[in-house]
């Protein structure tokens, strides 16, 4: 056994670099939340009516966002808690999705149960050709 593991060490690490690469999604979702797309997150607002909060700085917000998202800076968002819903979805806009990610960690541990992380952020939303509100 030793002798095929010394012979066979590159098949090895390519089997457990495969396997890593295929359980990042699932660690990712329980971890941050899931992410969605520009069409889910389109549902979710117009069907199950998720608030969308935009994490990034007040000069970025007013600079374009999505129609009717909250603003909420992610260094202030812990002291305004008290604004957002836990009986509402709510998807987490940034830039490029990376600062959500933390935001929604936070918010997941306070007990908020559906929050969701816009995929790739503003980026991804304006690749899709989603319209923005200035």
């Amino acid at each position: 056994m030793m002798q095929f593991l010394a012979n066979n060490i590159a098949l090895l690490l390519i089997i457990i670099i495969a396997a890593a690469g295929l359980l990042m999604p699932y660690i990712t979702a329980r971890r941050f939340g899931p992410q969605v797309d520009s069409q889910t997150a389109v549902q979710l607002i117009n069907k199950q009516n998720a608030l969308v909060v935009d994490v990034r700085a007040n000069k970025d917000f007013r600079k374009g966002h999505i129609a009717r998202a909250v603003n909420m800076p992610a260094d202030e968002i812990q002291g305004r808690l008290a604004e957002l819903s836990k009986e509402r979805p709510i998807v987490l806009v940034d830039q490029t999705g990376v600062l959500s990610r933390t935001v929604s960690r936070l918010l997941r541990g306070v007990g908020f149960k559906e929050v969701y992380v816009l995929e790739s952020g503003l980026l991804g939303w304006q690749r899709d050709k989603m319209p923005l509100s200035s």
